[in-house]
């Protein structure tokens, strides 16, 4: 079954207490030694009297100073003329919640500060909203702000976001059963890498990063059976062990996927893999998207607005690199549903 969103409407208290423009602009020059230029933001034009709220995980990727890098935005924030606060997620599904209610209340960005499991989590609450979302990458493979092409440097994000440049983009539908459904950001993937996603260790996860997925790779070169599907794209039935429903280009680890896919895109591009002589060719499969040739395998790359997935077994489904179910399911794209701001 598909994951659902919490319901909880629990507040939760911002992060801290921001200090006055003067102290906070002080505050920037002693730690980095170089303070914004207030009349350059000015000329360049960025948004002023708007309202952010900073959604992060505290657990994401490898955790060291989530809670003072938040509090570090805020302030950059607040500088380029931005009012802002940061709230840390507590659990499974609570960036659901945060989103819900910045949304209620009205706040004109959404920044999401984590993976993209994280990420995912945020637009579950946003979609149809008239909040901009900003993806601050901080996770282990950050798919979605690499195919963004969103900086990875804390002053640099806070100028993307004071600019404000959006782009309006499509995002995938999963629906289960009992009408269960899910919204994805990059890709949603069947078979093989949803049964890797799922028995990745968290723990060596926060240590090494991707390594962790590299690492439960190689043990399902020993371990994974492969589990039949139908997969149906508009209607033209495939049979499949592996397939991703590529909403973007990106992919974690390196790999290239479905390389044609755009997130403006009103459709998918999706990678079907029949069953394979051996585990080792389905390594060998993935080797070759690791090449960023994904054509040269013997799978079928197509694309669709409607998929429908079924099998006499359970494979599992993941969405922007997080379990949420097994087959029956289906996938549609939804056309124009968020701004996300870009550099």
């Amino acid at each position: 079954m598909l994951c659902k969103a919490s319901n909880s409407r629990k507040k939760s208290a911002p992060i801290a207490c921001l200090p006055s423009q003067e102290a906070r602009f002080y505050n920037s020059y002693e730690r980095n030694q170089t303070a914004p230029d207030l009349h350059l933001i000015e000329r360049e034009g960025v948004m002023t009297g708007k309202r952010a709220t900073i959604i992060y995980n505290p657990m994401s990727g490898r955790p060291s100073r989530r809670a003072e890098d938040a509090r570090e935005m805020t302030r950059l924030l607040e500088f380029r003329g931005i009012i802002a606060q940061a709230h840390a997620t507590t659990g499974p599904d609570d960036a659901t919640r945060l989103a819900h209610e910045a949304v209620t209340d009205g706040t004109d960005i959404i920044v999401s500060y984590g993976g993209d499991g994280t990420l995912n989590e945020i637009i579950q609450s946003i979609v149809g909203s008239s909040a901009a979302l900003a993806v601050w990458p901080g996770g282990t493979s950050n798919v979605v702000a690499r195919d963004l092409g969103m900086p990875f440097d804390i002053n640099k994000i806070a100028d993307v976001i004071a600019k404000a440049k959006t782009r309006r983009i499509a995002l995938g539908l999963a629906q289960g059963q009992e009408d269960e459904r899910r919204y994805f950001f990059m890709m949603a993937g069947i078979g093989l890498d949803a049964s890797i996603a799922r028995g990745v260790n968290k723990r060596l996860k926060r240590k090494t990063g991707e390594f962790a997925y590299w690492i439960t790779g190689i043990k399902h070169l020993f371990t994974w059976q492969a589990e039949t599907f139908v997969i149906e794209v508009d209607g033209q039935s495939y049979e499949s062990v592996f397939a991703l429903i590529g909403n973007g280009k990106g992919y974690g680890g390196g790999m290239c996927i479905t390389p044609h896919a755009q997130l403006e895109d009103p459709w998918f591009e999706v990678y079907i893999l029949p069953r394979q002589a051996s585990n080792l060719a389905y390594m060998s499969a993935l080797a070759a998207c690791m090449r960023g040739k994904p054509e040269s395998t013997n799978a079928t790359i197509v694309k669709g607005r409607h998929i429908k997935a079924n099998s006499t077994h359970e494979p599992w489904v993941e969405a922007d690199g997080e379990i949420i179910g097994s087959l029956p399911m289906s996938f549609d794209i939804v056309p124009d549903a968020l701004s996300v701001i870009v550099p």
